[in-house]
């Protein structure tokens, strides 16, 4: 289990808490991209995974490995 601060008060909070136990300040799990910090991201499905690798064989293997990509830069992680 990771700890993340809290923006409300700054104490340590479990990372899958809704709201700091503290303080009652809503935590933010949505997922950013870490290249830009955009959360405008998508998960990557296993059917759009099967046809990068039928076309594009072992050129795919980022694709293949990621599991979100991001809407804004295209950075997949």
């Amino acid at each position: 289990m990771s700890l993340i601060k809290c923006p409300g008060c700054g104490k340590e909070v479990s990372a899958n808490a809704a709201a700091c136990p503290n303080c009652g300040e809503p935590i933010d799990t949505s997922i950013k991209c870490p290249k830009c910090g955009s959360k405008n991201t998508k998960v990557i499905t296993g059917a759009s995974k099967a046809v990068s690798v039928a076309l594009w064989g072992v050129f795919a293997a980022n694709k293949v490995m990621s599991k979100f990509e991001c809407n804004n830069c295209g950075h997949k992680f």
